[in-house]
């Protein structure tokens, strides 16, 4: 049996457990200066600020999905966290993701922001505490840089097409001339091509260079360039002693008449002449000549525009 003595001692013990109890309770939802309770967490002491005010998803909103080579893609969006921060925008690149950019956030967590269109990718927005949006796939558009290549090239000869293609890489390029076929080549690492063409008649033609779509970005044709395939023609001159007479397409011969004389081309035919290093454009204006084997004959000074002797060769384009 227990005795009363050690009744009382065991009621006295239960007593100060009691209040020691309701004292640290107490001291835990103690007001703070303000007026109001401070709860004290436990359960989580390193858990990310950002993370705890997070209400909603990361969102990445791109205004123009594509954009020409060289062009920026615009960006915006938010965190989901009531607060300023920042947000990284990331690109897919060779399998990861790579940061292109680290933008602040104001008291909403929105933010806007540009990124250059190089290639082809997806992007997407990565908060401060890892949260990360729906990636959303960006295209880039083509462009295929024509250089100032020549006008004219004689049969027998090739016409050199230059240029490049960005984004650069090895691309498949077609030169298509009209009405005489296309010729497909590929371009270096660095996007420079050369395709040559070869005429096979004279006259004028179109040509126009299209660079294939690729990984990189989508294709792009450049605008059409003009060029004249000249052949050799015997040609002669005549003036000295006709001025002030008619000619067979209407009109007077005079010194200063720039023009050419055929024997079937319609009259006021633009015609392109070459001799040397010289190029003129002149009109059919009179028929001839008559001489065997000629088949221009050209005006005084037409002649001296060119630097033609009496008799020789010129290259046309008829």
């Amino acid at each position: 049996m227990i005795s009363s003595r050690t009744r009382e001692v065991l009621t006295s013990m239960l007593a100060c457990a009691a209040m020691l109890v309701i004292a640290t309770g107490a001291a835990s939802a103690a007001p703070t200066e303000g007026g109001t309770t401070e709860s004290v967490s436990a359960t989580n002491p390193g858990a990310n600020p950002e993370t705890e005010l997070a209400t909603g998803p990361v969102v990445l909103r791109v205004a123009d999905r594509s954009v020409n080579f060289g062009g920026r893609f615009r960006l915006r969006g938010r965190t989901g966290s009531e607060r300023k921060g920042h947000v990284r925008i990331q690109a897919r690149s060779g399998g990861t993701w790579r940061t292109l950019k680290k933008v602040e956030t104001d008291g909403r967590g929105r933010y806007r922001a540009k990124v250059r269109a190089r290639a082809n990718t997806r992007l997407r927005a990565k908060a401060g505490d890892g949260r990360r949006s729906v990636a959303r796939r960006v295209t880039v558009i083509g462009h295929v840089k024509l250089a100032a290549n020549r006008r004219y090239v004689r049969l027998g000869g090739a016409l050199r097409i230059r240029g490049v293609v960005v984004p650069r890489g090895v691309r498949t390029v077609k030169v298509r001339v009209r009405g005489e076929g296309a010729v497909t080549a590929r371009t270096r690492a660095n996007g420079r091509f050369l395709v040559r063409w070869k005429p096979r008649r004279n006259g004028d033609f179109r040509y126009r260079v299209r660079a294939l779509p690729s990984a990189r970005s989508t294709g792009d044709a450049s605008l059409a360039r003009r060029f004249s395939a000249l052949r050799p023609g015997h040609a002669s001159y005549y003036g000295p002693g006709l001025y002030g007479n008619g000619v067979a397409c209407g009109g007077t011969l005079r010194p200063n008449t720039r023009g050419v004389a055929h024997k079937s081309l319609p009259c006021g035919t633009r015609v392109t002449l070459q001799y040397g290093r010289r190029t003129v454009v002149a009109r059919v204006i009179d028929r001839g000549p008559y001489v065997a084997g000629r088949d221009w004959d050209l005006t005084e000074q037409t002649k001296r525009d060119l630097g033609f002797g009496g008799v020789g060769v010129v290259w046309t384009n008829r």
